[in-house]
């Protein structure tokens, strides 16, 4: 795998060819003539990374019957958009190997660097934008999703009047119960072992769930008891719903930005934009937690809220408390 140059992260970066001055959509969409003289040549796979240093676009063309051929690699400066380096690598006179080989290569350092955004037009994924916390190394794959159905008031109402089950509704017997519809009770021996070893990082790992779901699934305590602890703790509004508006500015038209567009450069500029949202959910991130201290403020007092409740028999912190709505 050619490499040559610097960068500050594991991604391989420049090249051979030297600096190249023409314009950055121009050269993705028609690859440097030196690297790429066959006209007959189509891109069979497209590795795209992102970070804040360089963009890299690896593409694999190949002719014929989707014979590899060549490899072009482009850099581009980010500050700039200029396009630094663009070379070629022939693996058309070798085994499949060779180009897998190649391929691989600039596959693994993409994955090394935690910073950026990786795009895989082979897998369909990208990594680096996962849904929830910004620090989890999950791919999010790129299929677009059928745009959810209008229901019709009219077919609704004659459908029920006809006793018919609504959809997306389930009828249930008396002996089922949906999760949401169990109320799980915490004893307090167990929360009060749960709440005292709580850190900051618990907190941090489940804002993106609803409340009740980070109390009930996540800490396994009470929701009252968790609102507590963050009320004391500098987080008076829950996030989860800021947190959900950046997720889902990566949707169905940024997806097909990405994987559907027979221009590169969009391709790239699909990309980007991912490595923008991951920026900016992880800049929400560090302004949650700047405001919580190090060490849980207030835990001492919350349990014994917590025991007095219990010994008054109400049961606060438990998932008997009425729901509120999360901020």
């Amino acid at each position: 795998m050619a490499t040559g140059g610097s960068s500050s992260s594991s991604v391989p970066s420049g090249g051979a060819a030297g600096s190249a001055s023409a314009d950055l959509k121009e050269r993705l969409r028609l690859p440097d003539p030196d690297g790429c003289n066959n006209k007959d040549c189509f891109p069979v796979r497209v590795l795209v990374h992102v970070n804040d240093h360089r963009k890299v676009i690896v593409i694999l063309h190949a002719i014929g019957d989707r014979q590899p051929d060549h490899v072009i690699v482009v850099n581009i400066k980010t500050d700039d958009e200029d396009v630094q380096t663009t070379y070629g690598i022939d693996v058309s006179d070798g085994s499949d190997e060779d180009y897998i080989q190649v391929m691989d290569g600039w596959y693994s350092a993409f994955r090394l660097d935690k910073t950026g955004v990786f795009y895989d037009s082979k897998e369909n994924v990208i990594y680096g934008v996962p849904r929830g916390h910004p620090g989890v190394d999950l791919p999010r794959y790129l299929t677009i999703l059928p745009a959810p159905k209008k229901k019709d008031p009219a077919a609704a109402g004659s459908s029920s009047a006809a006793g018919a089950t609504l959809p997306g509704l389930v009828l249930l017997t008396s002996d089922q119960t949906t999760s949401t519809d169990k109320r799980r009770r915490f004893s307090f021996p167990d929360q009060r072992k749960r709440i005292k070893s709580m850190t900051k990082s618990d907190l941090e790992y489940y804002l993106h769930k609803t409340q009740k779901e980070a109390a009930d699934i996540g800490l396994s305590i009470g929701t009252t008891a968790l609102k507590s602890i963050c009320r004391a703790n500098s987080l008076p509004k829950w996030p989860y719903r800021k947190i959900l508006k950046i997720d889902n500015e990566f949707d169905n038209s940024l997806k097909k930005k990405i994987t559907q567009s027979s221009n590169l450069g969009k391709t790239v500029d699909g990309v980007t934009k991912a490595f923008e949202i991951r920026r900016k959910k992880e800049a929400l991130y560090q302004q949650i937690m700047a405001d919580i201290p190090e060490e849980l403020q207030g835990i001492d007092g919350i349990v014994n809220n917590l025991q007095d409740a219990y010994n008054a028999g109400l049961h606060i912190g438990t998932d008997d408390e009425e729901d509120e709505q999360d901020e």
